[in-house]
Order: structure tokens, then C-alpha cells, then sequence
């Protein structure tokens, strides 16, 4: 049977079941009625009996009553006598009146008449009794009148009797046959009820029984759905992540290729790979931050932030872009929003960001807009509307709304002429409404767009400016004085890197070794963005960032800094409480990135100017200097520093490795070849000593073999002696 059919079957057999309940219940409820009117008849009929016999002992109790005054003379005997005639009419009227119908019409009026003469007869005779005297009374009583009377009265209330009596057992009958005809219907009616309700409960039961088995059909599919999203998401993640690695290498090198002497051919070959690889960046980017907003790892983070500080990063990001496409950018706020308000900063310039640069894209001439005003306000609540305005190829009304969907733009032109994913303004939507806010859009082709956002946030407090200097001594003041980095990194050549790099794009920074003293800084400082090494002493960086989140309520974002490789690690630095990922050896264009996207305090990196080292007099075997060459921009005094920092810490870490080996300590053997891979990762030895320190780290203690691990150590130490020979090579 087909299962859209079977509703139809049961739905006849539901209405043919209430069908037969109707006819049982009405047969039930006639029988039950006549068996009510033949006890109700008999009953009746029983009273009429009653009546009868009571009219006939009356009558004779009057008749005894004269006799006995007449024949005693004793007067006693007839006190009482009119009530009791008036107890015989009564009896009479009430035999009229329950038995008045047409069989029974003559025998009442008989008996009516009878009765009368019988009354004024023995009323006579008492009459004669005073006033004649005895044998007068007597006279009469013995003429026989008296005696007709009563026969004739008793004849007729026999007659009356028989009659009822018939009554009586027809009334019987019919009690007795409605009785077992309703009991034989009320046992049908039982035995379908019964047989209804066992009906009824072995379908329920088959229908939670298949609705149990579809529950948990349904539970096994959403354990594999959210086991196939989970997977899903971990390859987004990673091959993003993997594809983005070695596309800011090559942003880099872009970058620095453009600050050598080139003729106008080649410098149009490096601006296209320039543009191309930003494209392709862009477009990883946004493919990220939407595999996170799926998998529920999107936070919204509201602390205490300066409006106009926002919109004027905005317009600082997008002035040279304008400038280039000769735009007119505007930023204007109305005066009456407060300056301070409390939300999430971060996502607020994500999505100005996003559509003041779909904006700027597809204006070619005109201007593009930004307008902010309050919509509502009520005590510390307020809304407020950010309003992007451009003129540029407009939008199509019937495609308005489609442009929030994924990977949709207006038109395969579109897409050739201006590139990117059609993701951006699906990640603008979700974002605002992770913020309980709604974005529409207001267009026509050739006419330009108006996108506005509306928001809420409350009143935030003031925010303390703290004027600690937090350079090392000698350094130069910060040009970005509202920005402050806490890093947290026990590495003595990651603190160098680091250092060298905050310095240069001119950051305020304070450097501390443990997650100890990144809790009491945190306490006593104000800071924009930490900056979190995961292996660290004393406190590392999971247990360091639950504290920042559970125990000081911090909103801080917080970048995890890791040379952990193994799949899921980004994942769990997110899970934990993390803002973003970023992998050692750290790359220069990611950490401004990040710094640039969690601070929302600076503008586009300028591009600097400097050189590459000079070419090593001998070839290197094990050492690739391209990686410090990048973050040095040309500056030959920190590439010493860094291979001289190289020289001394790489053989302490491979004797704390090698104490770890011989004591056969697997904890310490994970954390020391987990810290040589940050110091080897700065001179080019991942090809060589990754795979060696990779089953270092993932040691576990069912998987410990002694001679093997020496065998490893042996190979690490050797590859180890030659570099640092190289190293020092390259300093003399």
C-alpha cells in the first residue's frame, strides 16, 4: 500500500467507526428510554393497584363503621364518619385522574355513581339511626340496598383491576425485553470500544514506534551531517589557511621586487602579480570569515570604542584608492551621537570596510558617501544608521536582493570587469545580523546604490589613555600613539622578529615571557590586541587566554601565535577563545593584517624602501635566508642580530632536547622540539628539520622507542652542526 494513501484508509475507517458508534449509541439510548417508560408504566400501574384496593378498604371500613353504631347504638363508632367519605371522594378523584382514558371512561363513570349512592346511603342510614331510632336504621340496612351498592362497587373495581393488570404485564414485558435489548447493545457497544481502543493503541504504538526509528534516523543523519560540516569546514579552514601562507609570500616579494631599479615593462608584470595576488587574497579572506560565521565561531566581541576613530580608519584605508579612481570619499556623522559607545568595533569596520569598497569599485566617476545618524534613543540604548552612498552602475530592483546571496553578483560582466566572489555582501549581511541589525539597499542601474545598516549599541565608557611608552629604550616615539600590542613570547628570537617588526611600523608594544604577566598586564593596562604564544612556562597560552576570558571578562582580541602544524590547531585556538591564528614563522603582511583588522586603528602600509642583502660568497646547503631577508626590508643590522641570536640559543635547545631524550622524558621531548621549531623556522630549516621535530612533538608514551628517537636526534643534531656553521659563515 502506498504510504500517501493509507492517511485516505484510515480516514474511512475513522468516519465507518464513528458511523457504527452512532447506531450502537442510539439502539443503546432507545432501548435504555423504553425500559425508563415501562418502569415508569409499571410503576403507574402499581399505583392504580394501590389505589383501588385503598378506595375498596375505605369503603368497607365506612360501611363496618354504621353498622357498628347501628347495631352497638354506641355513637363512637361513627366519629370520624365525614372524613372518612371525604378520604373515599378523595381516593375516588384520584383513580379519575390517573385512570381517565377511553377504556376506561364507563368503568369510572359507574363506579363514580356507585360510589355517591354508597356514601348518601350509609349517610342515611345514620340519619334514620338518630332520628327514627334502631330498627328504622336497621330496617334499611337489612333491605338489601346497602349490600347491592357494595357489590356492585366491588365488581366494577375487579373489572378495573383486570384491566390494569394487563397493563401491568405488558408494561413487564416491555421492560424486560428493552432490558436485554439494551444489554445486548451495550455489550456491542462495549466489546467496539474495546475493540476501538486496541485498535487505537496498536497503531499508536506502531506510529512511536516508526516515529522513534525516524528520530533516530534523524539523529544518526545530523551526527554525520555535523561530522561532514565539521570536516568540511576543518578543509575550508586549512586549505585556506595553506593557500594564504604562500600567497603572502609572494606578496612579499612583490612587495620588495618593486623597490628594485625595474624598467616600465617589468614594473607592470610586478603590479599585476601585485593586484592579482590581493584578489586572490580578498578572496580567501572572505571564504574564511564565512566557514567561520557557519561553523558558529564568529563571536561578537562588544567593548567600549571610539565612533569616529572607526569611520576615520575607514576613510584613512580607502583616501588613496578614491584618490586613484579620482572619487570624491566623504565621512560625515551627526554631532549629536556620542563619540563613545559600547559594541564590537572589529565587526562594525568589516562591514564598512566591505561596502565602502564594493563602493568604490563599481563607481568609476562621482563621489561615494558615508553618513551615520541616530534613528532611536532611550536612555542608554540608541540605533544608529550607516548610510554608503555611491554613484556608480546601480543595481537592477530585481536583483536587489539577490546580491545577499552567496557567490551572486549582478552580472557575468560584472564579474569579469571587477573580479572578486560575490561573498563580501553575504558576510555583511550575517554580520549584521549577529548584531541584531538589518541592512537594506536602495538602487537603479546607471543611478548608483544607498546601502543602509541599522544597528544597535548603548552608551560606552570613557576610555582611559593611558600614556606608557611601551618601547625599548633609545626607540623613537610611536607614530601610532592610540595603538598598544601586549605580546606574550618566551622565544628569544621571536621576541627580536617581533620587536624588529612593531618598531618599524612605528607601534607601541610591551614584551613579556609568560601568561602570568600577561594576566597582571592586562589587569593594570590598558591594551587594543595581544599577541599570545601557546607554548610558553609557568601558564601557556590556552590556559592563559580562559583566564582572560573567564576571570578578568576581557573582550580583548587575543591572536594565537603557534608553530603547531597539526590539523585541527587553528580550530581549537578559536574554540578556546582565541580572535584569530597565525602560524610560525610568523609573516610580516599577515600580522599587520591582523593587527590592522583587530585594532581598526591603522592606515594602509606605505611601501618601504630598502635592499637585499648582499649575495652569500658561498652557496648554502641547509640555510634559506628569503624569509629573514622579507622582514628585514634591507636591514642588514637585524639579520646579524637574528643569526647571531641563532648561533647562541639553537645549541641550548638541542642539550635541553637531548637531557629530554636521555631521561627519556616525552613531555619534555614534545616542548623542546616544539621550541626548536620556532628557532630553525627563521632561517629556512622547516624542508630539513620539520619532519625529524614533527614526530619529536606528536611522541606518545605507547610509541616511545629509545633507539629510534636517538637515531632522530643524531640526524637533527648533525643537519643542526651544519647550519649553525652556515650561520656563522655568514657572519665573518
Amino acid at each position: 500500500m502506498q504510504p500517501k494513501r493509507i492517511k485516505y484508509y484510515l480516514l474511512g475507517l475513522f468516519i465507518f467507526g464513528m458511523i457504527l458508534f452512532i447506531v450502537l449509541q442510539f439502539n443503546s439510548s432507545n432501548n435504555i428510554r423504553k425500559l425508563i417508560r415501562g418502569n415508569e408504566q409499571l410503576l403507574q400501574e402499581l399505583n392504580v393497584k394501590n389505589e383501588l384496593q385503598k378506595l375498596q378498604t375505605n369503603m368497607a371500613k365506612t360501611d363496618s363503621k354504621v353498622r357498628g353504631a347501628v347495631i352497638s347504638q354506641d355513637t363512637v363508632h361513627i366519629i370520624g364518619i365525614e372524613a372518612e367519605v371525604a378520604i373515599i371522594k378523595a381516593d375516588l378523584k384520584e383513580i379519575n385522574r390517573i385512570l381517565r382514558n377511553d377504556s376506561t371512561e364507563r368503568l369510572l363513570t359507574q363506579l363514580n355513581y356507585l360510589v355517591e349512592e354508597k356514601n348518601s346511603f350509609n349517610l342515611m342510614v345514620l340519619d334514620t339511626f338518630y332520628s327514627d331510632g334502631k330498627s328504622a336504621a336497621e330496617k334499611m340496612i337489612n333491605n338489601q340496598k346497602g349490600k347491592r351498592l357494595g357489590e356492585a362497587i366491588t365488581n366494577i373495581l375487579h373489572q378495573l383491576d383486570s384491566t390494569r393488570q394487563s397493563e401491568v404485564n405488558r408494561a413487564t414485558n416491555l421492560i424486560d425485553s428493552s432490558g436485554h435489548r439494551a444489554l445486548r447493545w451495550g455489550t456491542t457497544l462495549v466489546f467496539f470500544a474495546c475493540l476501538t481502543s486496541i485498535l487505537a493503541f496498536l497503531y499508536i504504538i506502531s506510529r512511536i514506534h516508526k516515529q522513534e526509528q525516524l528520530i533516530e534516523a534523524l539523529d544518526e543523519s545530523q551526527r554525520k551531517e555535523k561530522k561532514l560540516g565539521a570536516v568540511k569546514e576543518q578543509f575550508l579552514a586549512n586549505m585556506s589557511h595553506e593557500i594564504r601562507t604562500p600567497m603572502n609570500a609572494v606578496l612579499g616579494f612583490t612587495h620588495l621586487l618593486k623597490t628594485q631599479p625595474l624598467n616600465e615593462q617589468s614594473k607592470e608584470y610586478v603590479s599585476a602579480i601585485e593586484t592579482a595576488g590581493n584578489n586572490l587574497l580578498d578572496i580567501i579572506n572572505d571564504i574564511l570569515d564565512l566557514s567561520k560565521i557557519e561553523s558558529g565561531m564568529m563571536r561578537i566581541e562588544p567593548v567600549s570604542f571610539s565612533l569616529r576613530s572607526v569611520l576615520h580608519s575607514v576613510n584613512t584605508l580607502f583616501r588613496p584608492k578614491a584618490m586613484e579612481k579620482d572619487l570624491q570619499l566623504s565621512v560625515t556623522v551627526d554631532e549629536s551621537i556620542p563619540d563613545i559607545l559600547y559594541g564590537d568595533p572589529v565587526r562594525l569596520t568589516q562591514v564598512l570596510v566591505n561596502l565602502t569598497s564594493n563602493a568604490i569599485k563599481f563607481t568609476d566617476k562621482g563621489s561615494v558617501t558615508i553618513h551615520v545618524e541616530k534613528v532611536w534613543e532611550q536612555d542608554q540604548a540608541l540605533r544608529l544608521l550607516f548610510t554608503v552612498i555611491d554613484t556608480g552602475i546601480g543595481i537592477d530592483p530585481a536583483k536587489q536582493q539577490s546580491i545577499f546571496d552567496r557567490f551572486n553578483q549582478l552580472e557575468s560582466a560584472a564579474t569579469r570587469k571587477f573580479g572578486g566572489t560575490g561573498l563580501g555582501l553575504t558576510i555583511v549581511k550575517q554580520l549584521i545580523e549577529l548584531q541584531n541589525g538589518f541592512i537594506s539597499v536602495e538602487s537603479a542601474p546607471g543611478e548608483g546604490a544607498t546601502f543602509k545598516v541599522e544597528l544597535p549599541y548603548t552608551l560606552g565608557d570613557s576610555i582611559s589613555e593611558d600614556q606608557q611608552n611601551y618601547l625599548a629604550e633609545g626607540e623613537i616615539l610611536p607614530a601610532h600613539p592610540d595603538v598598544r600590542i601586549l605580546v606574550a613570547e618566551d622565544n628569544k628570537m621571536n621576541q627580536n622578529l617581533l620587536k624588529h617588526l612593531l618598531h618599524n611600523w612605528q607601534l607601541q608594544y610591551k614584551i613579556v615571557n609568560n601568561g602570568h604577566e600577561v594576566l597582571q598586564s592586562l589587569d593594570k593596562q590598558h591594551f587594543d590586541l595581544v599577541l599570545l604564544d601557546i607554548q610558553m612556562p609557568e601558564m601557556d597560552g590556552y590556559s592563559t587566554i580562559q583566564r582572560i576570558r573567564n576571570d578578568l571578562k576581557s573582550t580583548i582580541p587575543v591572536i594565537a601565535m603557534t608553530a603547531h602544524a597539526m590539523t585541527g590547531e587553528r580550530e581549537k585556538c578559536l574554540q578556546m577563545g582565541m580572535s584569530e591564528y597565525i602560524a610560525k614563522p610568523i609573516n610580516e603582511t599577515e600580522l599587520f593584517r591582523l593587527i590592522q583588522l583587530y585594532t581598526g586603528k591603522l592606515p594602509a602600509r606605505d611601501h618601504v624602501n630598502g635592499s637585499h642583502l648582499p649575495a652569500e660568497a658561498a652557496p648554502l646547503q641547509v640555510i634559506n635566508m628569503q624569509y629573514l631577508q622579507q622582514l628585514s626590508n634591507g636591514n642588514e643590522t637585524f639579520v646579524r642580530t637574528m643569526l647571531e641570536q641563532f648561533v647562541t640559543q639553537l645549541p641550548e635547545e638541542l642539550s635541553a632536547l637531548k637531557n629530554a631524550i636521555a631521561s627519556e622524558n616525552i613531555s619534555g621531548i614534545r616542548a623542546a622540539a616544539h621550541t626548536l621549531k620556532t628557532t630553525v623556522a627563521f632561517i629556512g630549516l622547516e624542508e630539513h628539520l620539520y619532519p625529524l621535530l614533527d614526530l619529536l612533538e606528536s611522541l606518545q608514551e605507547n610509541s616511545y622507542h629509545p633507539q629510534i628517537v636517538a637515531a632522530q636526534f643524531n640526524t637533527l643534531k648533525q643537519l643542526s652542526i651544519q647550519a649553525v656553521q652556515e650561520a656563522i659563515h655568514l657572519l665573518l
